[in-house]
């Protein structure tokens, strides 16, 4: 369960940067469409649903396994080369629990805990629900018509129904009416089902919260616009009414189904007044922020490219130097097999101006190296850092291992 729970962090920590850069998208676009909008949170799920990452040069994404590497990756800094394979295999030890340290285990109990507890809670709110929607009366077609509902809303998923509150206004009606069906004609309930089991899952990370309140926000005002696409003036007025009357100031929970007034219904009032259809040239322009979102977002940058060490602004010459050392080898260690090794990592001890004495780990897709590979990557080293094969210490780790 702690592997489950570091893979979903790691998923989560590579999706940051895709929902700071939808935010910042929705913040600056004001004139895109709002079903544009829901397809770059669409672009967030997939990000956090995709259990494997894809590389490409346009990628912004630095790694895929932040935690496990840096975690990884400091221990094995940190055993220095006095101590070479012996603290590796502590690290690896400390990274599977083997000494004591239950971070990991104990995180995943946690989390498990927190995803039953949200379900019983989803489970319990619904059936609540249910129970008082057992006195709905059919009005028309699929719209019931139920003294207990305060503000109109969809309930159900595959068999999905419009409730409206018994004493709702015949002049409101229509526009409420309209607003629900165009839910179904986009089928948010199912939309808003899936990013709720999102966040159900990805519940320890505050930035999924936010995004599944903005989600909800979106699909609401996606509605708007396509209910008042042709609406003239008076039309948006009589709507923008409707939506006032229907809202209510009860805390709504985030189970409760898709609502006509219960979300933001002052920015949706003021958006409603301001609404002009997209010209084609914004329409463009969106279709075009989506797809370089989705390939700077979606993509993790090469392995090649992402940096094991970093180098602090105050750094003496020697450091830099070293540091760049590391790199370019790390690089070309990579270009050795790049069919099989997933990461290198190397760290380099000076001595006065010159490396004297090498700590490589490889992580390879294969069970073990065989014996003339592991040579050839420290003749490769050893070439490059102009060191004896002697002064390198390699240190092989399988993908599973790692």
């Amino acid at each position: 369960m702690g592997n489950v729970f570091l893979k979903l962090l790691n998923m989560s920590l590579a999706a940051n940067w895709l929902i700071a850069a939808v935010i910042i998208l929705r913040l600056i676009a004001r004139k895109t469409p709002k079903w544009i909008i829901c397809l770059l949170w669409g672009l967030v799920a997939i990000r956090l649903i995709c259990p494997f990452s894809i590389e490409s040069s346009f990628g912004l994404i630095p790694s895929g396994d932040t935690a496990s590497t840096n975690i990884l990756s400091e221990l094995y800094h940190k055993s220095n080369t006095a101590t070479g394979m012996a603290m590796l295999e502590s690290a690896e030890n400390w990274y599977s629990g083997d000494y004591g340290n239950i971070l990991v285990p104990v995180s995943g109990v946690v989390w498990i805990c927190g995803v039953f507890g949200l379900l019983l809670y989803t489970i319990i709110v619904n059936f609540r629900l249910r129970g008082h929607l057992k006195e709905a009366i059919l009005f028309r077609e699929n719209i019931y018509l139920c003294d207990y509902v305060r503000s109109p809303f969809i309930g159900g998923i595959f068999c999905p129904a419009i409730y409206l509150p018994s004493g709702i206004d015949e002049l409101d009606m229509g526009y409420v009416v309209a607003h629900e069906k165009a839910h179904l004609q986009r089928k948010d309930h199912i939309w808003k089902m899936m990013a709720f089991s999102i966040l159900i899952t990805y519940w320890f990370h505050p930035l999924i919260w936010i995004s599944f309140a903005l989600f909800c926000r979106d699909i609401e005002s996606a509605c708007d616009e396509k209910v008042i696409k042709n609406f003239c003036m008076t039309e948006k007025k009589a709507y923008s009414r409707s939506l006032l009357s229907c809202s209510f100031k009860k805390r709504v929970a985030i189970v409760y189904p898709l609502t006509f007034g219960g979300i933001g219904v002052k920015q949706r009032i003021k958006s409603i007044l301001n609404y002009k259809k997209p010209e084609f040239t914004v329409l463009l322009l969106s279709f075009f922020c989506l797809f370089l979102t989705g390939i700077c977002f979606l993509t993790n940058s090469p392995q090649g490219y992402q940096t094991n060490a970093m180098i602090s602004t105050d750094a003496s010459p020697a450091e830099i130097q070293r540091h760049r050392k590391q790199n370019e080898l790390e690089q070309k260690l990579l270009d050795y097999d790049r069919d099989n090794i997933t990461k290198i990592s190397v760290f380099l001890q000076d001595s006065g101006d010159e490396v004297s004495f090498s700590s490589i780990m490889v992580v390879g897709k294969k069970k073990a190296m065989d014996v003339n590979e592991l040579s050839d990557i420290k003749a490769l080293a050893s070439e490059y850092l102009n060191l004896d094969v002697l002064n390198i210490d390699l240190v092989y780790i399988d993908n599973e291992t790692y």
